[in-house]
């Protein structure tokens, strides 16, 4: 008989809640490695806390090896209750953050601000913006057509596998686009949304209005680190996001509000 017959006589000896707890494990082990491998595949296997997903994907299919050799995970009782006590209030924080993501997925911000503030993004080659960094230049594009007095700070510096800076990117593709450069200025030293707030708002006359333009799953984080730094109200102006990494960027996201909060750069 083949490994795979008997691997399917096993799993229909199984008793019905160990083949459930099985199942389980292996479908969510199964689905993070795949995302892991085909999401990699596309951005590369270094891209920012990817490999969580293949992690992930392996140990479900190692507790789903295990829940098929002992019926349960090998684990002392007390201990067991801890880890699910655990991994229960991690979730319970993980879900409260999505839904505060959530709440300005679809910020159109305010009408006649003095600045608008774009956030950076990955340069793929000169004056080509990756997809993050396209969509955000479009909603300032539409945002600064839509407001003729409104000035644009394009905020993000260089990194070390970029060609241009990721201002200068934006600056090309706006002029481009028939955008004045009378209303664009740059600003090309940050290197995150923490430096891209602090930076900007000392090119800006003081008190003015302002509003941050990044992606969808990014616009609470951003706005919120903006008025923790200004002092001020701060509105979110979202750029849509339209494949299959919004998942990661999605999850990554709840990590970062997370630090920020922490680290003070942000509160609620």
């Amino acid at each position: 008989m083949s490994r795979f017959s008997n691997a399917a006589v096993e799993y229909i000896q199984m008793n019905k809640k160990v083949k459930l707890k099985f199942s389980l494990w292996l479908v969510f082990g199964i689905a993070f490695t795949l995302y892991y491998l085909i999401e990699s595949l596309f951005v590369g296997f270094g891209f920012s806390l990817l490999w969580l997903w293949g992690a992930g994907g392996g140990v479900c299919i190692v507790c789903a090896i295990l829940t098929k050799r002992f019926g349960r995970l090998p684990l002392p009782r007390w201990l067991f209750r801890v880890i699910c006590t655990t991994v229960a209030l991690i979730l319970a924080l993980f879900f409260f953050l999505e839904g505060c993501i959530f709440t300005q997925f679809s910020a159109k911000g305010e009408s006649g601000l003095d600045y608008i503030v774009v956030l950076g993004a990955k340069v793929k080659a000169k004056n080509v913006p990756s997809k993050p960094l396209y969509w955000r230049i479009d909603a300032a594009e539409k945002y600064l057509r839509e407001n003729p007095d409104t000035i644009a700070i394009l905020s993000g510096g260089k990194g070390a596998d970029e060609p241009i800076s990721e201002a200068q990117c934006m600056y090309n593709v706006l002029v481009a686009r028939g955008i004045g450069k009378s209303r664009l200025i740059l600003e090309e030293t940050s290197t995150n949304t923490n430096e891209n707030i602090r930076n900007s708002l000392k090119l800006m006359r003081e008190d003015a209005t302002f509003g941050v333009v990044t992606n969808n799953f990014h616009v609470f984080r951003a706005m919120n680190i903006a008025k923790t730094v200004s002092g001020h109200d701060v509105c979110g102006i979202s750029a849509v996001y339209k494949d299959a990494l919004w998942v990661h960027y999605m999850a990554r996201e709840a990590v970062g509000i997370f630090k920020d909060t922490l680290l003070g750069n942000m509160s609620f």
